[in-house]
């Protein structure tokens, strides 16, 4: 049964879409008027506005009800559509919970996407159309030599709590590497940059991942989890793409940010409801070091994750994203040496990527102008293509 409190955001609706109709006609949204993905689209005004009227204070519940869709039956609507018409193996599963977007001929890189919602939602359609039009945004060298996976891992909607993401993340990595591929990439956004980020610092200190789950005894994590065989260790992460990184899950962020910018409209977790699900019972002082990434700090924590310290790492923010404080203070703790590249979207939200951009590529008319390659003025569409293609 569906919540009173999100039973009345869901009626109350039509107030949401007649005041930004007007607001977009006359004066402008706090989108539009920041934002270049919203000045000449109302449709985008509309759903954003709809979409953060309906979030905040989650229950799992109505996220049941609402929102849940297994990940097998978002890929058989999407199996006929013209977007993945020419992606390889579209769909196939590759482990208990990496499926493919697209398989390349070759198994030189592999690109991880690891979608956000905070732990709690199952991958969206923007999501998915995000991952299947980045195929198209690359150059033809690293379309041609990439593949494209995204991990359905647990959620906190059905009470699976930390370190269940990571220990599957790391289980995908390790069959990744063992099935021959070597150099492998993630992209997260949100929640799925903070799962990344995990994976790179166990892969960067299997000693401290090791020695943390032996308090987690129901998963089967062995000392020589990290090692392919007596002479060779498990790689780490060619690179890392952050998209609007979550990376303190309890800690209430400041509304407005630092900057005093008018974070309205925004998606960003404005309260910590989604950090209490994936924290559930846990001690949050013992798993620090892999939950809350802005109480770490370089030398102890990420001297070692190669990406971060080899110019690898890429953070994509908006300008008015409720979260901004936090990824500034993360970066200021990894980027010690310099080596990140950091770009802040004008007017941006957070994901605008897969929550704004990807819009652009649903239904014919959208798969078309994917596949002819027409990604232009998509801000961090490019940008991600940009970085991929400079690591060929």
């Amino acid at each position: 049964m569906m919540s009173a409190d999100f039973f009345l955001k869901v009626v109350t609706i039509p107030y949401i879409v007649a005041r930004i109709t007007f607001e977009y006609y006359t004066y402008g949204t706090p989108y539009s008027k920041t934002n270049n993905e919203f000045k000449n689209s109302l449709y985008k005004n509309l759903l954003l506005a709809i979409e953060y009227h309906v979030c905040g204070n989650y229950k799992k519940q109505d996220m049941k009800l609402v929102c849940y869709q297994p990940i097998e039956d978002l890929f058989a609507k999407y199996k006929s559509s013209l977007l993945t018409a020419q992606l390889n193996n579209f769909g196939t599963k590759f482990d208990e919970h990496g499926y493919w977007i697209h398989q390349a001929e070759t198994k030189d890189n592999v690109l991880v996407y690891l979608h956000g919602g905070g732990y709690l939602l199952n991958l969206f359609d923007c999501q998915l159309v995000f991952a299947g039009a980045l195929h198209y945004a690359l150059d033809d060298h690293t379309q041609t030599n990439t593949s494209i996976m995204v991990l359905d891992y647990s959620l906190t909607m059905f009470d699976k709590v930390y370190p269940t993401q990571l220990y599957e993340a790391l289980v995908n990595y390790k069959n990744l590497v063992v099935g021959g591929y070597k150099s492998i990439s993630y992209i997260g956004d949100s929640a799925g940059t903070h799962l990344a980020l995990g994976v790179a610092r166990s892969l960067a200190y299997p000693h401290e991942i090791i020695s943390q789950f032996t308090n987690f005894p129901e998963f089967n994590f062995s000392a020589d989890f990290f090692k392919l065989n007596e002479q060779e260790q498990l790689p780490q992460p060619k690179s890392l793409i952050l998209i609007s990184p979550w990376v303190q899950p309890c800690t209430p962020p400041l509304v407005p940010n630092r900057r005093g910018i008018n974070t309205w409209g925004d998606l960003g977790a404005e309260d910590i409801t989604l950090g209490n699900f994936f924290l559930g019972n846990n001690n949050i002082h013992l798993i620090n070091n892999f939950f809350t990434f802005t109480n770490t700090n370089f030398d102890e924590h990420w001297a070692k994750v190669e990406p971060i310290n080899n110019g690898n790492t890429m953070i994509i923010v908006g300008e008015r994203e409720v979260l901004r404080d936090s990824v500034d203070d993360l970066y200021e703790i990894i980027n010690k040496l310099g080596t990140i590249e950091y770009y802040v979207e004008e007017g941006g939200i957070h994901a605008g990527l897969v929550y704004v951009e990807s819009l652009d590529y649903y239904g014919d008319s959208g798969s078309k102008k994917a596949i002819r390659g027409d990604f232009n003025n998509k801000y961090a569409f490019n940008l991600v293509a940009d970085f991929l293609s400079r690591r060929k």
